[in-house]
């Protein structure tokens, strides 16, 4: 669906030209009548292995969580690659969490970006706000029937963008649940193995000069609350930078075509 994008002005609200869109951005007129053009409908779900997999892997994470048994023997077998990469002998925790944290982190990143449509999604919201801008210009002039279409157009879109939300939330799951309760089951062995065996149970943060990496904030002990705060930022530069590749990439692609036309 091409969509033309105006100049700023006056009538900025033409960012909607696509087809679907015409009539219902139009000004009401007089002689103005409904639309005939039949409302779109958006596909019907399809059986999804991601799903099932996805499901499969959430119980999974739910017994590593709380099956102690199941837990070790995980943390074990997983600490066959994880401890002589990240474990540094348990002398340096918060490196540990650090690059723990960054391998799962970029794992989801890199799930995330290969189900998400960026360029789908920057041409939805540029669509949802031109169209809100509209609906709001018609509810000051009165246009009732204008009202009544974009109203239904704004519908239509937010099923569309429902859609692109769940499969970039839920979609990636399937494949970033197991990595997260693997490294969840090893840091757990490796904190009450590594870190306490070797006494090293106290790190600095701004507020106190000795925070224990035992003590519970709220749901979560010191050390994976560490792990998370760790692996925030990380995981937003990687995802800028792949959607920052994303859109260079097609870009390049639309020049090219431009180039061969």
């Amino acid at each position: 669906m091409a969509i033309a994008i105006a100049p700023r002005g006056p009538s900025d609200q033409t960012l909607l030209l696509a087809i679907r869109y015409r009539d219902e951005m139009a000004d009401e007129t007089p002689e103005e009548t409904p639309s005939d053009a039949p409302a779109r409908r958006p596909p019907p779900p399809m059986p999804s292995i991601t799903r099932n997999l996805m499901i499969i892997m959430a119980f999974l994470s739910i017994f590593v969580l709380f099956d102690p048994s199941l837990r070790n023997a995980l943390g074990d077998a997983a600490g066959v690659g994880l401890t002589p990469a990240f474990g540094f002998g348990g002398s340096y925790p918060a490196l540990t969490f650090l690059l723990a944290g960054s391998l799962t982190t970029i794992i989801s990143s890199v799930s995330r970006h290969f189900f998400t449509d960026w360029v789908r999604m920057a041409r939805i919201n540029k669509q949802q706000r031109a169209l809100q801008k509209a609906l709001m210009d018609s509810l000051r002039k009165g246009q009732a029937k204008k009202v009544e279409r974009l109203r239904k157009v704004q519908n239509e879109m937010r099923q569309e963008t429902s859609t692109v939300m769940l499969s970039a939330q839920w979609k990636p799951l399937a494949f970033t649940l197991l990595p997260f309760s693997v490294v969840y089951a090893w840091l757990y062995k490796f904190v009450y193995t590594d870190v306490v065996g070797r006494g090293h149970l106290y790190f600095a943060v701004p507020w106190a000069s000795q925070a224990n990496f035992l003590a519970i904030y709220g749901w979560f002990q010191a050390w994976l609350l560490l792990y998370i705060v760790l692996a925030i930022p990380i995981g937003q530069v990687v995802a800028r930078l792949l959607k920052l590749f994303s859109f260079r990439k097609r870009l390049a692609a639309l020049a090219a075509q431009g180039g061969a036309g």
